[in-house]
């Protein structure tokens, strides 16, 4: 019996050594969003109820998850306003479409909010 269990052992090791250890692939963190410079972001124009804040709003789906400056979180929708004003409608007529648009992102006490340049918004198709 103790010399199965030694080539049992035995066979375990060789088994082990002969096979690299398993690599965890770990995604790479998303990119932080930089505050208060110009920025482009690309998503989608959506219409929000509540979620974020009250009323109705719009914001915008992020094409990829970003970190959040404001509470390093990672984000994917972020609240559309000027900084200052009660304008949350903003790109409303770019609504569930996929758009560019330039701005600045602003941290608010509520959290994270982008301040788009109605200007500087491209449909992309």
């Amino acid at each position: 019996m103790k010399i199965g269990s030694r080539r049992l052992l035995a066979a375990t090791a060789l088994a082990v050594g002969a096979f690299p250890a398993a690599v965890v692939a770990i995604a790479p963190l998303p990119r932080a969003l930089p505050i208060q410079q110009d920025i482009w972001i690309a998503g989608t124009i959506q219409r929000g109820n509540g979620q974020f804040a009250p009323g109705d709003y719009t914001t915008i789906r992020l094409d990829r998850p970003a970190a959040s400056p404001c509470s390093d979180k990672v984000v994917t929708d972020i609240l559309l306003g000027q900084a200052g004003t009660t304008e949350h409608l903003l790109l409303l007529p770019y609504l569930n479409q996929r758009v560019a648009v330039r701005g600045r992102i602003t941290c608010p006490d509520s959290g994270i909010q982008f301040a788009p340049m109605p200007d500087f918004v491209f449909p992309i198709y």
